[in-house]
C-alpha cells in the first residue's frame, strides 16, 4: 500500500477565529498552523480562513481578516443608528462570502468546535458543507477548570458562579448531540493527537510522526492500524516533515511576526507548553490517527440507522453500518 488517498484533495479548516484569547497566537500557533504542514505532506491543498486566497476581479483584501479586531467602530451607536448595523452588515460579507466558497471548493472539512468557544461561523460552514454531500472531521476536545491554570485556583463557589455565566465544564469533550446525525459519530474525534507533546519543542513534527509509529492500536483496530502504520513509516513527505511549528509559519508582513512575539512573551503564553490549554492529555480518540488511515486507503465506515419491522409488526430502529459514501474523492488526473 504505497499510494495516498488524498493527494490532490482540498481541505477546508473550519473553526473559531473570534472569541479566543489571542487573534495573533491562534492564526500563528493554534491548530491550523499545527496541522497545516502534515496536510501539505500529504499533498492536500489548503483553505486556511487565516490565509485567504487572492479573488479574482476583486481588489486585493477581498475577504481578508487582520488580526486586531475591527468591532470598536461599531461600538458608539451600532445600536442607535441603522447606517451603522448595516455598514456592520456589508463589511463582514466579503469575508463570510469567501470563507464559504473555500467551503464549497473543498473536498473535505476538517471543524474545530470546543464547547467553551462561540462560533455560528463554524456551524454555519459545517452545514454548508454537509449539504454537499462533503465529509466533515469534527475534534471536540475536553473542557475543564483543571486546564486553565488561572481558573484551577478559582473558589468552588467562583467556578459556580462561571457556570451561571455559561463557561461549563465538559471533560469528556462530548459535543453537541445535533452533531452526532450532522456529521457522524465516525467522524467526532476528542483530540488532534498532539496534545500530550511539547507544542515549543525545536523537533516537534519528529516527535509527532514518532509517537504515532509508537502508539497502540484502538481496540478492535489493529490490523487497520498495523497497515495505517506500516503506510506511515514508508511514506517519505511525512517521514522528512523536520522541525519546530513556528519553523513552518510564513508570516504576511514584520508587523505580524512582532505582534506574535510580543504576544508569546505574555506570562500565560510564555508558561504554556501543550496545546489544550496548558495540560498534556491523551485523547481516546485522535484525529490524526484517522486522517492517516484515510491517507493510506482506508475509506472510513458510517452508521445508518434504519427503521424496519419485526416479526410482530412493531417498528424498530437496527443500526447498519457501511462504507461512507460522502468520500466520493475525485481523482485529478482526468480533470
Amino acid at each position: 500500500m504505497t499510494g495516498n488517498l488524498l493527494q490532490n484533495t482540498r481541505v477546508y479548516l473550519s473553526g473559531p477565529m473570534d472569541f479566543v484569547g489571542s487573534r495573533v497566537v491562534e492564526k500563528y500557533f493554534g491548530w491550523r498552523a499545527i496541522l497545516t504542514p502534515i496536510l501539505r505532506a500529504l499533498a492536500i491543498t489548503v483553505l486556511d480562513p487565516w490565509n485567504k486566497p487572492r479573488v479574482l476581479g476583486h481588489n486585493a483584501h477581498y475577504g481578508r481578516e487582520g488580526l486586531l479586531p475591527s468591532k470598536e467602530r461599531y461600538e458608539t451607536d451600532f445600536w442607535t443608528c441603522h447606517q451603522t448595523r448595516a455598514r456592520f452588515e456589508q463589511e463582514f460579507w466579503e469575508t463570510v462570502h469567501i470563507d464559504l466558497r473555500m467551503t464549497d471548493i473543498s473536498d473535505f472539512v476538517i471543524a474545530f468546535v470546543p464547547t467553551n468557544i462561540y462560533s455560528v461561523g463554524t456551524v454555519h460552514e459545517i452545514i454548508t458543507a454537509r449539504n454537499q454531500l462533503k465529509p466533515v472531521l469534527l475534534i471536540s476536545p475536553p473542557i475543564s477548570y483543571d486546564f486553565f491554570p488561572e481558573l484551577k485556583s478559582l473558589t468552588a463557589e467562583q467556578k459556580k458562579a462561571l457556570k451561571f455565566y455559561g463557561l461549563k465544564e465538559n471533560p469528556h469533550g462530548l459535543p453537541s448531540q445535533w452533531y452526532g446525525n450532522i456529521v457522524g459519530g465516525h467522524n467526532m474525534f476528542d483530540g488532534f493527537g498532539w496534545e500530550h507533546l511539547d507544542l515549543k519543542g525545536p523537533d516537534f513534527y519528529e516527535r509527532l510522526i514518532g509517537d504515532f509509529l509508537d502508539s497502540q492500536p484502538a481496540p478492535g483496530e489493529n490490523p487497520k492500524w498495523q497497515q495505517t502504520r506500516k503506510w506511515v513509516a514508508g511514506f517519505k513527505p511525512l517521514r522528512k516533515l523536520k522541525g519546530g511549528i513556528l519553523d513552518h509559519v510564513v508570516f504576511a508582513d514584520d508587523g505580524e511576526a512582532r505582534l506574535l512575539r510580543e504576544a508569546l512573551e505574555g506570562a500565560a503564553e510564555r508558561e504554556r507548553h501543550y496545546f489544550w490549554y496548558n495540560h498534556a492529555y491523551q485523547p481516546k480518540r485522535t484525529f490524526l490517527s484517522h486522517l492517516l488511515s484515510i491517507a493510506s486507503g482506508h475509506i472510513p465506515p458510517k452508521t445508518t440507522i434504519l427503521s424496519e419491522y419485526d416479526e410482530s409488526g412493531a417498528v424498530r430502529q437496527r443500526p447498519l453500518e457501511s462504507i461512507d459514501d460522502n468520500w466520493l474523492l475525485l481523482g485529478a488526473d482526468n480533470l
